[in-house]
């Protein structure tokens, strides 16, 4: 089966109540394989990072650390100084990957070498942490060509970075997401999973449908199978536990 992770911001209620670490024993009963820690969630200045590892490492939990940031900023450099903080904070929870938006990049102007040296003076080869980029909602972070060519340069740069391929945020960029998979499939090392509607004039994320014509599983079908599928909707109910496993159940077996 295919493994599912969960987004700590799926289980809003719990992160804002009694921080991230109320997620992670809801996430392993439920039977994801996997969890993303949300930087925008820590409620402290300073949060307990080692606490967290120990927690994800004592259930058996992938970690992926989720930063609000964009790779490269509005002139097309790359942004160190988010990288500084956010990376270190990467390792310390023991994440496999660090998720950030792709920003500005402007191909021919953006030193991908760079990156590969700056990633190589904070990520030793004995640690796991990889970067992976995500389809944000913004129109120039979420753009198909640009996305593509960004993709296409790192791979001839011999950089390996994968794609988060978010299958909901297409709807804000008003690109299509059947295409988008289509056109980028072959980068994407990990999935958002989400549906979006228009609901009095707004996009809203909502839980995904049951239906066996779904677009969620249209789009699954041109993606990797291989690759975590992680839930980025509101999971909500009386009983959040048994209502994660039952999405954990649908998205593993589709």
């Amino acid at each position: 089966m295919t493994q599912v992770f969960t987004t700590t911001a799926s289980l809003g209620p719990l992160a804002a109540d009694g921080g991230q670490e109320l997620c992670v024993p809801v996430a392993i009963a439920a039977g994801c394989a996997g969890i993303e820690i949300r930087r925008e969630l820590f409620r402290e200045e300073t949060p307990r990072l080692d606490d967290l590892k120990d927690l994800i490492r004592k259930g058996q939990l992938v970690s992926v650390y989720s930063a609000p940031i964009e790779l490269w900023k509005a002139d097309g450099s790359l942004n160190v100084e988010k990288l500084d903080v956010v990376i270190p904070e990467a390792l310390s929870i023991g994440a496999v990957w660090l998720k950030t938006s792709l920003g500005h990049y402007k191909s021919g102007v953006s030193d991908l070498e760079g990156l590969k040296k700056y990633w190589k003076s904070l990520v030793s080869d004995s640690e796991a942490l990889e970067l992976t980029v995500e389809n944000d909602q913004t129109l120039h972070g979420g753009n198909v060509m640009k996305l593509r060519k960004f993709f296409e340069d790192c791979t001839e740069a011999g950089l390996f970075i994968q794609m988060t391929f978010d299958i909901g945020n297409w709807e804000f960029t008003e690109e299509e997401a059947m295409k988008a998979a289509a056109e980028l499939n072959k980068y994407v090392g990990y999935i958002h999973l989400k549906h979006v509607e228009k609901i009095d004039g707004k996009l809203v994320t909502l839980g995904l449908p049951e239906e066996k014509d779904s677009l969620w599983r249209n789009i699954l079908d041109l993606l990797p199978r291989d690759v975590p599928r992680t839930i980025e909707f509101p999971v909500e109910g009386e009983d959040v536990e048994g209502v994660l496993r039952q999405y954990v159940s649908m998205i593993s077996e589709a």
